[in-house]
């Protein structure tokens, strides 16, 4: 019997904890749109259509509702909360970088002036959240004291998530409604198994999540080291305080597994990797126009950062582990993280590496990535997207010598290089069928895939041949792969893979595009062998080497099922989380 899909990184609290409007977590709602909220002189808006440059292709609407999860065979999802940014209800005003042109449509739909808000409908358009809950956001980004994330937003969307606990679905055109059930280890979770049941377990994306800010440090400090004394010892109390009330079952019955310990902007602990696009050309913007990352941005991880990952976040000392997702952190941030648990893995403390929801870049080092501008000019003739967000080869050999876990997303934001993206747009110019569109993305994502495969299987045959009385079997070469969908994640995703319903056809496809790799009908859409300043595509020969004598079938089901299960089997169990004991358990296949 197959086991439901796993996905290691999406967020079905964050429209609902933000707007009474949508009933529950289980149903479908879309956002507020741009036609309602801007309608313009006699119903023409030139405001709403430069908003729609935007918007247009993003998610404005719920992916992962309980229902579409249901729907999709989607029935383990790792909960991400996620308190906003306060970084992003201030636009970069004057926009003084961009030019004339983005600068016009930019004050069209923005403004200029530099005392004003974010539009309150931009934000409701962006995030789906109700117009009281973004009046909150931002008064506290505009004129409160104090940013408190924790109190303030985190806990209000882990209270949401625990009111929907033991909660059934509305919807009564199920023969045996669904219940969704949060969990706290392995052992709750597999005693749900082969019920009709969602099992959630709880994650936090940002560690920004877990500080009580002053505004004006939040938005004026580079790093913690920045601030005054006395601000200082406030916010590092903050987070150690915070910590030690995420590991107080009294106060969170469901302690999280993960944090992700940076995100898009600036948390003082910890450099970020950019993510927001540059624009296309010189007269449309991009969202790097709009938002400033650049405090920050590609810095290492702070002294202070540091001690709360060792001695607090990983420590079992006082209370349930909580380990550290790696997306988003800045090159140098992941230096220093992996040198972390390198150095705990020296003195026999065993901590997996996460990357919750990522993509590959094709480049061997983080030196190498460091080597290259995140611009539009490095991906002009790739396939996938160079810049540094997504992961080298290296960061996927990190991720397997720690026996951890690789979430590969589904995102035509963060996935593309210029190659792919024209071959979209041709694509689309030329109203093709859907089905031509579904190729191109499995081609997406199984190129991603099966990278992740060959580094990881190149790097064991590397070991075994240094190290003949330690040997890994070469199967374990799948092993890391898993789905991190970052689904209602305020994301671009593939076209029609767009939501939790999809997901059940999709990983079906998946197995069918492997089979079908040479057939004629797949001749433009063959897995590419990602190369670090090319690609072609796998030869018949090297494919089968790869696949190690896997069906495609088997393939699919440890990447959307098996190796998250196998994970949680290890690492998710009482014995590990509270004191660092990795059980030893069969094989993955």
């Amino acid at each position: 019997m197959s086991r439901p899909i796993a996905d290691l990184h999406c967020h079905p609290s964050f429209k609902p904890a933000n707007n009474s409007e949508i009933t529950d977590i289980w149903t479908y709602k879309k956002n507020p749109c741009t036609k309602t909220l801007f309608k313009g002189v006699l119903g023409f808006s030139l405001r709403r259509l430069m908003v729609n440059l935007f918007v247009n292709d993003l998610a404005t609407y719920t992916q992962s509702n309980l229902d579409h999860c249901h729907d999709g065979e989607n029935r383990l999802l790792f909960l991400s909360i996620y308190p906003i940014e306060r970084q992003f209800v201030k636009p970069n005003r004057p926009f003084s970088s961009s030019t004339a042109s983005q600068r016009f449509i930019l004050g069209r739909v923005f403004g200029i002036n530099l005392k004003l808000h974010l539009d309150a409908k931009i934000f409701q358009v962006l995030t789906g959240f109700s117009e009281t809950k973004v009046t909150g956001y931002l008064d506290s980004a505009h004129g409160s004291e104090v940013v408190d994330y924790f109190d303030d937003d985190l806990a209000c969307e882990y209270t949401y998530l625990k009111e929907s606990h033991n909660s059934e679905s509305p919807n009564e055109t199920y023969e045996i409604r669904p219940k969704f059930q949060m969990v706290s280890n392995y052992e709750e979770y597999a005693a749900l198994e082969n019920q009709n049941i969602i099992a959630g377990i709880v994650t936090i994306e940002g560690m920004h999540a877990l500080g009580k800010y002053k505004r004006t440090d939040l938005f004026g400090s580079s790093t913690i080291d920045g601030l005054s004394d006395e601000n200082k010892t406030d916010l590092i109390n903050s987070f150690i305080q915070n910590v030690r009330r995420l590991k107080n079952k009294d106060e969170f019955e469901f302690t999280p597994f993960f944090i992700t310990f940076a995100h898009h902007f600036n948390n003082l602990l910890t450099g970020h990797a950019k993510s927001f696009g540059d624009p296309k050309n010189k007269l449309l913007p991009g969202f790097s126009n709009v938002f400033n990352q650049k405090p920050g941005l590609d810095a290492g991880i702070t002294a202070f950062g540091k001690v709360l990952i060792k001695d607090h976040l990983l420590s079992t000392v006082n209370g349930q582990r909580i380990l550290i997702d790696t997306k988003h952190m800045s090159l140098e941030a992941r230096n220093d993280y992996f040198s972390i648990v390198k150095s705990l893995r020296d003195v026999g403390d065993h901590v997996p590496i996460i990357i919750s929801h990522t993509a590959i870049n094709g480049i061997s080092t983080r030196a190498r990535a460091a080597e290259q501008p995140d611009t539009n000019k490095l991906d002009k003739n790739s396939y996938i997207s160079r810049w540094d967000i997504n992961i080298t080869d290296q960061d996927i050999r990190e991720v397997f010598d720690s026996d951890g876990i690789i979430g590969v997303c589904m995102h035509d934001g963060r996935m593309p290089g210029g190659k792919f993206k024209a071959l979209m747009k041709t694509y689309k110019r030329r109203f093709t069928k859907e089905e031509t569109l579904n190729k191109l993305h499995t081609q997406m994502f199984l190129t991603n895939v099966f990278h992740i495969a060959k580094v990881n299987l190149e790097h064991i045959r590397a070991h075994n041949s240094q190290n003949p009385n330690h040997r890994y079997e070469e199967i374990e070469a799948w092993k890391t792969i898993c789905l991190g969908s970052d689904n209602d994640g305020i994301v671009d995703p593939f076209d029609n893979f767009n939501s939790a319903k999809t997901l059940d056809g999709f990983k079906n496809r998946v197995a069918k595009s492997i089979h079908l790799n040479f057939d004629p009908l797949w001749e433009n859409f063959k897995i590419l062998n990602i190369q670090e300043t090319s690609y072609t595509v796998f030869t018949e020969d090297e494919l089968q080497d790869l696949m190690l004598g896997l069906t495609p079938e088997t393939i699919s089901e440890m990447i959307f099922c098996e190796n998250a299960h196998h994970f949680l089997k290890k690492y998710f169990t009482r014995s590990y989380l509270e004191e660092g004991i990795v059980n030893n358990i069969e094989a993955i296949v």
